[in-house]
């Protein structure tokens, strides 16, 4: 009895043995992006592009250009096609003193884009004339030199 089992499951064995060869590897896949789909947000971190610098938090970003600055107070989530959409403010800077008290407090802005978790596009519309503010392209991990409003 102990023969015919081993006789028997002899070919099984190789048959699964030879089935686990053809199996092919599996693909690679961008695991940026991968983190971002699993996480749901933006890679935390410093950002920078040509006249534009982002910091990117668990609490939303802090963005400056060289004459303005804006900011998203929530966290910046990704979907699984990289794709992000955030209501955030845009403050417009100008040069010399600024008066206590005459603060601007900015203009409601939509800030959209895509990223692959290492570069992003962002494009910056205001809420109240749908203007195009701007578009940008940045980087992870890179910082800018901003030439800011004197």
């Amino acid at each position: 009895m102990k023969y015919v089992f081993t006789f028997l499951a002899a070919p099984l064995v190789a048959a699964l043995f030879f089935q686990c060869l053809s199996i092919k590897p599996p693909i690679r896949i961008n695991t940026d992006l991968a983190v971002l789909q699993q996480e749901g947000r933006m890679n935390k971190g410093t950002w920078g592009g040509h006249h534009i610098s982002a910091e990117v938090s668990d609490e939303g970003v802090r963005i400056e250009y060289d004459c303005a600055h804006g900011t998203i107070t929530e966290p910046l989530k990704v979907d699984s096609q990289g794709r992000f959409s955030a209501k955030g403010t845009h403050v417009r800077e100008r040069g010399g003193p600024v008066r206590a008290g005459s603060e601007d407090q900015g203009e409601p802005v939509v800030y959209s884009g895509t990223t692959d978790g290492k570069t992003a596009t962002l494009k910056v519309v205001s809420s109240s004339t749908k203007e195009v503010i701007g578009t940008f392209t940045l980087t992870l991990g890179k910082r800018t030199r901003l030439m800011k409003c004197l």
